[in-house]
Parts: structure tokens; sequence; C-alpha cells
């Protein structure tokens, strides 16, 4: 599964044959023979080529396929490709596969963005957050707005060259009669459909009304590059939301600690300290897989905590019932770090306002 879905989240950027006798991405072509055998073992049909399992079967729920999930695995409707696009289930089993990690989610971009914060000290974090935020709030941004962001650290030379390699200029895809169109949730670019202009990201597509749109005009305009989008922004937004709501109740929140360490830490004025690591994942099997223990810091460090959690988007836990009875199941890091806690962000809110619902 971590082969033929990495396979399809390279797809969209592939450049030409690692082999000439293999004409598709590696992870791919091997995914596929796996599948084979797998059928075969099974004494049913299995794919006839490349071609045929992109476009016919990962198209279908995983649940047909005629393999043995283990348990928890693969839940109802969770399909590889939808419209024609890597699914947000495609998405975690490529997240699962370390290869992956390293090439698209460590990408060199994130890679050299890090390493640079980092020896900057202090001032680093500062910088680190403020990339970090803009990729998740600003994930389109206009002529004027692009200005603001590149003049907001005029002596540091490194900003004006992330903000060239983070976004891209709209092509005449995202361009209806010289407008292009931007979702008031996401704030990433619509698609002008039949219907008229539609926001396509995983979530505000399937929301029962979809999300107003905003237009302007498409000259100068840049959006995010689709890795990013993927793994960064998109996946940020559930982060920045509870950051957000912990602040309003009175935390003091340290946004992406220690440069990335962690996801939020969160002080509260008695003298509580949370570590909380946001995990917006559709499938919880391949999370655990994935997920690793929050770090471990001294007493008396600035970004030492006492409780820990892995916190889940309520839509998530909402969709699939026993999601977190699944990852806490399968993953040997919370079994590791018995004081790390997994929970939805309703039952993490009612922690900090006194609510007495368990985990």
């Amino acid at each position: 599964m971590t082969l033929i879905a990495s396979g399809l989240m390279r797809l969209p950027t592939w450049l030409g044959p690692e082999d000439a006798r293999n004409p598709y991405p590696l992870a791919l072509q091997q995914g596929l023979d796996q599948l084979t055998w797998a059928c075969w073992a099974a004494a049913a049909d299995s794919p006839t080529d490349v071609g045929d399992l992109v476009a016919r079967w990962c198209a279908r729920p995983l649940a047909t396929w005629p393999v043995a999930w283990p348990e928890g695995a693969v839940g109802s409707g969770d399909q590889l490709v939808i419209d024609g696009e890597p699914s947000e289930t495609c998405r975690d089993w490529a997240v699962s596969n370390p290869d992956v990690v390293s090439e698209v989610l460590e990408s060199a971009f994130m890679r050299e963005v890090r390493s640079t914060c980092r020896s900057m000290g202090p001032r680093g974090q500062a910088v680190y957050v403020a990339l970090r935020r803009m990729l998740i709030d600003s994930p389109t941004l206009d002529g004027l707005q692009q200005l603001s962001e590149r003049n907001r650290f005029p002596d540091l030379p490194a900003w004006s060259e992330w903000l060239n390699s983070a976004y891209e200029p709209v092509t005449a895809d995202h361009t209806y009669e010289g407008q292009v169109g931007v979702c008031r949730r996401c704030r990433h670019i619509a698609r002008h459909t039949d219907a008229g202009w539609r926001c396509l990201t995983p979530r505000c597509r399937t929301l029962p009304t979809p999300p107003r749109v905003d237009l302007m005009p498409g000259k100068g305009v840049v959006k995010i590059r689709r890795d990013l989008s993927t793994y960064i922004s998109l996946p940020g937004r559930p982060e920045a939301d509870l950051a957000r709501a912990l602040e309003k109740l009175g935390a003091t929140v340290v946004w992406w600690p220690d440069v990335d360490a962690y996801d939020l830490l969160v002080i509260w004025p008695d003298g509580r300290r949370w570590g909380i690591d946001v995990k917006d994942w559709r499938t919880p099997y391949a999370l655990a897989l994935r997920l690793h223990p929050l770090p471990g810091y001294p007493s008396g460090h600035e970004f030492a905590f006492t409780d820990g959690f892995v916190v889940i988007p309520d839509d998530r836990t909402r969709k699939q019932r026993n999601y977190l009875t699944i990852l806490r199941r399968h993953s040997v890091a919370l079994r590791e770090q018995p004081r790390t806690t997994a929970l939805s962000v309703s039952q993490l809110m009612a922690k900090a306002t006194g609510g007495t619902r368990g985990a």
C-alpha cells in the first residue's frame, strides 16, 4: 500500500523514467508487483498493468481489493484516487513510507528552512513560525500581498528566496475569464466548473454547503506549490485553529517549538504545560505506523512540558467512531510514552475548560 500510494503521489510531478524498462515511478511498479502476488495467492484477478492499477483499481474502494488487510487498516469508502486526484487516504499511506517522507514531506526546501532557522538562535524560531503560518493562512497571494510578505524580513535574504520557492504563478487552468477564485474557508485556489466556482481541497469539497469563493484578477497571483499544500498547508489548518482556540481560553501558545520539534507548547496561567502534536490523518492505522513519540526535555527547559497529547480533528473521529481505538491499539509510540494521550480536539478542549469527559 505504501508503495502504490507513494507512486501515485509522485505521478503529478513525474518528469520521466528512472529506468527505460520501468516508465513509471519505481514505487508504483513495485507496488503493482506485490499486489499481483497477493491477488494470485487469493486466486483472484489482478491489475493488468500500471495503467489499469491507477485508472481502475485505485478508484475502487480498498475494501473490495482481494487483500487480507490488518484490522482497522482500511475504512469504509477508503480509496486511493478520487475524481482523478490522489485522495487523503493515498496521502496518509504515502507518508507512512519513510522514503516518501524524506523526499516530499521532508523536502529539500523544508530541510533548508529548518537548518537556517536553527542556526539563527531565538530569532530563527520567530522566522520559522512566520513562514509556517504564512503557508497555512495565505496559500494564495496577490501582488500587494506578495510585496507585503517579502518586506517582512528585509534583512534576511533567504526569506525572499523561500517565498520564490514555496509559491508559483497560477496558470490558465486556474483562471476563468481572467479571474482567480479563492476559497473563503481555506484560502486555496478554487476551480470554475459547470456549477460555478468550487473549492476542491479534500475537506471543502465534502461539505454539505460549498464554501463561498472570492474572485480576484488573475494577473500576478501566486499559489503555494502542490507538495507544500498537501503536506504543510492543509494539514496545518487544524493546528492553527486549535492554537487560536486555546489562546482565547487564556493559554500562552508557542507554535512549533524548537523549530518544529513538535506542534504546540501550551502554557496555562496555573503552570500546566502541554505538549501537543495535531495529526490530521484520515487513516488511523497508517498514522499509527508513522507516529513518533513527543520529544523529551529536561525539567526547566523552555520547551519542556508535563503532559503530552496527540490530537485528532473532530471530523476525523466523527466519521470513524473507532478512530482513537485503532490508533492506540497499533501505535508503538503511544505504548512507549504512557504520559502521552491520544484524543480528539473536543476532548482536549473539555480538559482545557475543566470538563470531565474522558479521552
